[in-house]
């Protein structure tokens, strides 16, 4: 089977830069469910610890969560742009 020619000069991407990428982006959506589970289920759970306490670590671990995101995108843009010049 003959491969079509790439059309762009960007190189090809390792497997272990795929697995970052893809590793960061669960890890985000794994840090923002916690955070949201432990604000709105942490009563069902009964944990001993004061709702403030619930409330300020679901609070963290979401915006964790999405400065995560944020660099897992900021990096995968600037790949992408490095090879466009």
């Amino acid at each position: 089977m003959i491969r079509p020619r790439r059309e762009d000069n960007r190189p090809k991407q390792s497997a272990f830069s795929k697995f970052a990428r893809i590793f960061g982006v669960i890890m985000t959506l794994l840090y923002v469910a916690m955070g949201v589970f432990i604000l709105f289920a942490g009563d069902t759970l009964n944990l001993d610890m004061p709702d403030s306490m619930k409330y300020a670590l679901g609070g963290i671990l979401i915006l964790y969560g999405i400065v995560r995101f944020v660099r897992v995108y900021n990096t995968t843009r600037s790949n992408r742009n490095r090879y466009e010049d």
